[in-house]
């Protein structure tokens, strides 16, 4: 077997000429200074952390625990794990939608996209610290058309955004499935 020296003679010659050859990786530390990756972090923590301020200040307490609920209704750890998911990818789709030119260029899809993280926001408080259980699915309902609305602004700038707020949609509109329930099991009481 005979090996090839010409890539080695090559990089004997560069050096001989004083350019250094880049190596093919970077420091962890040069990836973290190019422009961008500050505003995908923080974009992914926008919602993230408004989502975990939002879930500490709302949280179900004992005033969930007395509702009826239909027996489809998953384990309340199933709803951290899920928004612990869900809300970086929909900071990273708006990040990706934002890095095509920022709101001067996005403005209409990024605006529908900080609409929905609002009504998204508001459900917590009115379903679980107010106990307004029809207001909160009028909430809901707004929210799954405004985050349908947000996919679609989002399908012509970067179709991996839209795709990645699609299982937001889907979980958005199973929640609004069971605030319905929820709320046609609970009629009278609340």
């Amino acid at each position: 077997m005979k090996m090839s020296t010409e890539g080695l003679t090559q990089r004997r010659v560069a050096e001989s000429d004083g350019a250094v050859p880049k190596p093919a990786y970077r420091k962890a530390a040069d990836i973290v200074r190019q422009p961008g990756v500050p505003s995908l972090l923080v974009a992914v923590s926008i919602p993230l952390v408004l989502g975990m301020i939002d879930g500490i200040l709302n949280s179900p307490g004992p005033w969930y625990a007395t509702l009826k609920k239909p027996c489809w209704n998953p384990p309340g750890f199933l709803f951290g794990l899920a928004w612990s998911v869900l809300y970086p990818i929909m900071g990273l789709a708006s990040w990706l939608v934002w890095a095509d030119g920022g709101f001067q260029k996005q403005g209409y899809p990024l605006t529908l996209y900080g609409l929905q993280l609002l009504l998204n926001l508001a459900w917590p408080a009115l379903f679980f610290g107010s106990h307004a259980i029809l207001l909160a699915l009028v909430d809901i309902l707004l929210l799954v058309v405004l985050i349908a609305m947000t996919v679609s602004a989002f399908q012509p700038v970067n179709h991996v955004a839209a795709n990645l707020m699609k299982p937001y949609l889907t979980w958005v509109v199973f929640a609004a499935a069971l605030n319905l329930s929820i709320l046609l099991k609970n009629r009278g009481k609340y």
